[in-house]
């Protein structure tokens, strides 16, 4: 009998937990799979696998600041490249009135990543970045937990988990085998590539040629094609009910066609709440000639946006919230926290039986067209206590395949929002070939051999 070959599985987010958990990740019998984590929750799945838990990181100020420096510099670089100043959207924040402390901050290290902003000073950056990590109790102690465990490759879930660039590092320095997934299709022009493994895995063609471009030093032989487990999910009736189940679960009227509207976190879309309330407003609006419409809000589970509660009130009689079903507290934290197989289930029926879904650019249209739904995207203005506009968000790089392939309906503007919804509520094959390219272009299908693709590499070193 052949010896299984031992991964560690770096996990530490509650998604890339869900992505490799809840997907059938584990059911492979030639991989004996330990994770390696910080997640807390994650033995309430009651998986059979070993947990070794990560020491508590101890990065500081030095550390910090040479990561901002290694993301300004990527952009910077890729500025020159492209001559595409749109990379620079990727830094600006949401808050107004920064203090001086912070400005001259935001000065200095854009001054240094000026200087190392080509493909030599990107590398050469790492010597002093690694220098600093290597002098950490946390790295130290990864290197101990490495030697007692001894696997034969460490895969790490989540490339921008600043957490795990000394757990990589570790294993690298050890000679053990690392393997890196790119988590989103839409990270790799965001210049936040903070682990650099031996190999990478990536969702698609699409995403391989994004990576030798804005990495032109990675060699396209360590970009592997696999897919994502992401989409899993959706496959198949494992997690699907029917629509009178569902309904009847949420006392939801079953008479009633509903719209969904997914949250996106406060940093990325901070008048949320206002959109959600123009939305209730609109269906409102629509519903005074024939009461059909109704609302569901899925609200980001890992950062809610307080100013919901108002519009929730307000709006009682449209819309009804579906809190996201994860462990951990009512308060969760970017990497404390994970999804469970409730939760999961409610996200996918949640999607199926919505007529429709609207958001600001959220990744969640993308989830809706694989269940073969049509999306909105919001994309006007409000009045604002932020440093924020919707034009800056769909200037963001990975936006540009979503501007090429148009799969979704463009709410340009309040005044046009009821005329819109109604027309991707009763015209909604108008955007389905887009749709079906874009689902193509960024992940690899048939999706159901997404794992067998992973363990594939993992065991082989063979690409499928």
């Amino acid at each position: 009998m052949s010896k299984r070959k031992k991964v560690l599985l770096l996990i530490q987010s509650g998604y890339s937990a869900r992505n490799f958990i809840l997907s059938g990740f584990l059911k492979n019998t030639d991989i004996d799979v330990t994770f390696w984590s910080d997640q807390d929750y994650i033995q309430q799945y009651k998986i059979d696998n070993t947990l070794i838990k990560l020491p508590a990181f101890d990065y500081h100020w030095k550390i910090n600041f040479l990561q901002k420096i290694k993301n300004k510099a990527e952009l910077f670089f890729n500025v020159k490249r492209t001559n595409n100043k749109q990379y620079l959207n990727y830094l600006i924040g949401i808050n107004k009135n920064k203090s001086f402390r912070v400005k001259f901050k935001k000065w200095l290290s854009n001054i240094i990543a000026h200087f190392y902003a080509n493909e030599k000073g990107i590398q050469n950056l790492d010597k002093p970045f690694y220098k600093a990590i290597r002098k950490t109790w946390y790295y130290k102690e990864c290197v101990q937990q490495l030697k007692e465990s001894s696997p034969e490759v460490v895969f790490c879930t989540h490339q921008r988990a600043s957490g795990a660039i000394a757990p990589i590092l570790a294993a690298r320095d050890l000679g053990i085998e690392t393997v890196c997934f790119i988590h989103s299709w839409d990270n790799v022009p965001k210049g936040v590539q903070l682990v650099k493994a031996d190999n990478y895995f990536v969702w698609s063609n699409y995403m391989k040629d994004e990576m030798l471009a804005h990495y032109p030093f990675i060699d396209k032989e360590n970009i592997i094609i696999t897919g994502t487990p992401q989409f899993m999910f959706y496959i198949g009736d494992e997690f699907k009910v029917s629509k009178e189940e569902f309904f009847k679960e949420f006392n939801l009227d079953a008479t009633k066609k509903y719209i969904l509207f997914s949250g996106n976190d406060k940093t990325t879309s901070p008048n949320d709440p206002v959109y959600l309330s123009d939305l209730c407003k609109s269906v409102s609006e629509l519903n005074q000639e024939q009461d059909i419409y109704r609302i569901l809000f899925r609200p980001n589970p890992i950062d809610r946006n307080e100013g919901f509660d108002i519009v929730l009130n307000q709006f009682s009689d449209v819309v009804t919230e579906l809190k996201p079903n994860w462990f951990g507290t009512d308060v969760f934290l970017w990497n404390q926290g994970g999804p469970n197989e409730k939760d999961l289930s409610l996200l996918v029926n949640t999607i199926n039986h919505s007529d429709l879904v609207v958001n600001m650019g959220s990744t969640m249209a993308l989830d809706a067209a694989m269940l073969g739904k049509p999306s909105c995207y919001i994309k006007y203005d409000v009045p604002s206590d932020y440093d924020w506009t919707v034009n800056r968000i769909y200037q963001f790089i990975h936006f540009d395949i979503v501007k090429k392939t148009n799969p979704v309906f463009w709410i340009d503007d309040r005044n046009s929002l009821t005329q819109v919804l109604m027309e991707a509520l009763n015209n909604s094959d108008k955007t389905l070939q887009a749709r079906e390219k874009w689902i193509e272009r960024v992940t690899h299908l048939p999706i159901e051999e997404t794992n067998q693709r992973m363990w594939n590499y993992l065991i082989t070193e063979n690409e499928v």
